[in-house]
């Protein structure tokens, strides 16, 4: 999320990053806009945008300083966003298609007149003349220059103007195709309609929150919620595999077509500024430096993990064949989660439905708030604030040492039509010194897609929802703990290969015993988890984790290969040649998952990777609370100052260093997955 100049200019409308005036009223966002007032409130903002910039070229350069020319250039980006408000944030929550459909029409148009301001010659010279003097500055604010130079030198401003010409069309023909991507997973409608036999294995919670038909059978959607359930649960081969099928041609063959359109694209614009490979080009700026560094990590890796995940597929599959009676070699694609659930509550004695009735999703987001405010010295109150949907829940973040307020969050955790369909925290307005010298108080959202409450029962959170909703707390707490003066290093402002490592470090307490007692409470009994399902929970932990972790490696090894290779790849093909050769487990025929791939599309493009390199810096991290105690507030408050609070304002290897006493050890990570002390 490292706001480098060209991506905050071509994602201020989507994402609606920074604004900080238009957007509030009595000092708190508001979310009631309307589709009609989009496209003249963003030409209206970008005339004054251009209006700015031309002022900030005219100051003579004998006269140009950090403020008036570095911070001039970012907060004309800002003004403009202030603008646009929250409407791009709304094309991903609101239930108006018509509001969505207007704000992904007006988000493509946008993109194509910001590859222009982005590429204005005129601009980039005025701050490279002041960049030029070598001028003497604070560290953030040097880091600041020097990323925005690194980000004009990717924006094309060091072509000649024939180059140029093409990075800038070839820039706008490839934003499209992102924008498209998205909007066709987001709006992508398929299902399965089963009978009631069909349905042997779910539970009645499940079975009452389906969509009954006029034919009396149940619409099963490919929303997560109904999903992975039905794959884990299910008895019927026939109806998974149907599922399955249908899951993995989310996007259909136009998002084959665009990713590799994409990917051509990229490579392109990178041969033009002068790198190897597109991944090369997104590296330079990164902790991981150079594609050489990721592969050696990624294959080292993999290397320790097949190991581990070739004896649990041998588990499984003769789990699989003793239940059916057959002489399988193989899991197929749609047995994988089935067996792998049945043989947890069979031989672990471990069943996800059970354990779900502990969590209630009001009870564990009251623990996680209570535990990480004692952690790291803060406190939570409802807040009476606008919101978007009547399931959004508003916060209020208190420091505890002064009573200040920190910032806002929200939570929208249930699933609806044209919702964003994963879970994911957004930084909605970056804490950062405003103009006018007073500090500007950062407001952050959660939004995922757990159940919904039902007429018999409240919303349930399986285990690994608790852990993902934890995970999406860590990019919140890094949002709202900032102390970063500057929003392009605000919060999640990091490295792209560091910024999970917080979200992944607080998903370690939620495998903690005493925080899972504190947290659960079964929703019938109110009894906390029992301590024997606790142990073996907590036994069957690493259970299938190196298949699990392989999966991952896949899809890292998958993206950097798409965005290393000469030329443009068949995605499908490489899909599944890469899966036979890594993961060895086949994929149904005329599938073509990549075309729901949209990490790839939308951001983690040569970036996959930073999900493990960064788990390596967590578990690290968290060995430290292992050894001094995991609700050690001294601790906590130490991650808060050396970690949170800092943002991108300095190198993150230093960041690292400065709260660990060393450089990272990828063996507390190899110990907590189940390969003992192994480096």
């Amino acid at each position: 999320m490292k706001k480098f100049i060209l991506i905050l200019c071509m994602l201020a409308l989507a994402a609606g990053v920074n604004g900080m005036e238009n957007m509030f009223r009595n000092g708190v966002l508001h979310f009631d806009y309307k589709a009609e007032d989009l496209a003249p409130t963003e030409k209206a903002a970008r005339k004054q945008l251009e209006k700015e910039l031309d002022a900030l070229v005219a100051i003579p350069d004998e006269k140009r300083t950090f403020e008036n020319t570095v911070l001039g250039y970012e907060r004309a980006f800002e003004h403009y966003s202030n603008a646009l408000g929250m409407s791009g944030f709304l094309a991903e929550v609101s239930t108006d298609k018509n509001f969505r459909d207007t704000a992904s029409a007006l988000q493509m148009e946008v993109s194509q007149h910001m590859v222009d301001i982005a590429t204005r010659r005129d601009v980039y010279r005025a701050i490279k003349a002041y960049a030029d003097t070598k001028p003497t500055l604070e560290p953030d604010q040097a880091r600041l220059l020097k990323d925005m130079m690194i980000g004009f030198k990717n924006s094309g401003m060091e072509l000649n103007d024939t180059d140029l010409e093409t990075f800038k069309k070839l820039h706008k023909e490839k934003a499209q195709y992102v924008i498209q991507f998205d909007k066709n997973v987001q709006e992508y409608k398929d299902y399965l309609d089963v009978s009631e036999e069909e349905l042997s294995g779910m539970g009645a919670d499940y079975i009452s929150k389906l969509q009954k038909t006029q034919d009396g059978k149940y619409r099963v959607t490919l929303d997560y919620p109904d999903y992975i359930p039905f794959m884990q649960n299910a008895d019927s081969d026939e109806a998974r595999k149907q599922l399955e099928f249908k899951y993995n041609r989310r996007g259909g063959p136009e998002n084959v077509q665009l990713l590799e359109k994409t990917i051509t694209l990229r490579r392109q614009i990178a041969h033009l500024l002068g790198y190897k490979t597109h991944a090369a080009l997104k590296l330079e700026n990164r902790m991981a430096k150079n594609p050489d560094n990721v592969f050696s990590f990624l294959r080292d890796l993999e290397k320790r993990l097949k190991p581990m995940a070739k004896e649990e597929d041998k588990k499984l599959i003769a789990y699989k064949n003793e239940k059916k009676a057959s002489k399988s070699r193989t899991l197929l694609p749609y047995e994988n989660a089935y067996w792998a659930t049945k043989y947890k509550k069979e031989n672990l004695d471990v069943d996800p439905e059970k354990i779900k009735e502990y969590f209630p999703s009001d009870r564990v987001i009251n623990g996680m708030l209570d535990l990480f405010g004692n952690l790291f010295g803060i406190s939570f109150e409802p807040a009476s604030i606008p919101v978007w949907h009547p399931d959004v829940k508003a916060f209020k973040i208190i420091n505890k040492s002064d009573g200040a307020l920190v910032a806002y969050f929200y939570m929208d955790l249930y699933p609806r039509e044209g919702k964003y369909k994963h879970a994911a925290c957004f930084d909605l307005v970056a804490g950062q010194e405003k103009e006018d010298g007073t500090w500007q108080i950062p407001f952050v959202a959660i939004v995922a897609n757990v159940n919904k409450p039902s007429a018999d029962t409240p919303s349930l959170l399986k285990h690994n929802e608790v852990t993902t909703l934890f995970h999406e707390f860590g990019h919140v707490l890094h949002n709202a703990l900032t102390k970063a003066r500057y929003s392009a290093q605000a919060g999640t402002a990091v490295s792209w290969d560091f910024v999970e490592t917080p979200s992944q470090m607080l998903e370690r307490w939620a495998w903690n015993p005493d925080v899972l007692k504190k947290i659960s409470k079964h929703y019938k009994t109110g009894e906390p988890l029992p301590d024997e399902m606790l142990a073996k929970m907590i036994a069957a932990k690493n259970f299938l984790a190196g298949g699990a972790y392989l999966r991952q490696n896949f899809f890292a090894q998958y993206d950097m290969t798409l965005h290393t290779a000469p030329k443009t790849l068949d995605t499908t093909k490489t899909y599944f040649d890469m899966t036979k050769k890594i993961r060895r487990l086949p994929l149904t025929k005329n599938t073509y998952p990549q075309a729901s791939f949209g990490h790839i599309m939308g951001g983690y493009d040569a970036g996959y990777y930073g999900y493990l390199w960064s788990e390596v810096i967590a578990q690290d991290f968290f060995s430290q609370f292992e050894k001094q105690g995991i609700f050690n507030t001294d601790l906590g408050l130490k991650f808060r100052r050396e970690i949170l609070e800092k943002g991108g304002t300095e190198e993150e290897t230093d960041m690292v260093q400065n709260f660990l006493g060393r450089k990272e050890d990828i063996g507390p990570f190899l110990k907590a997955i189940g390969l003992g002390d192994k480096k």
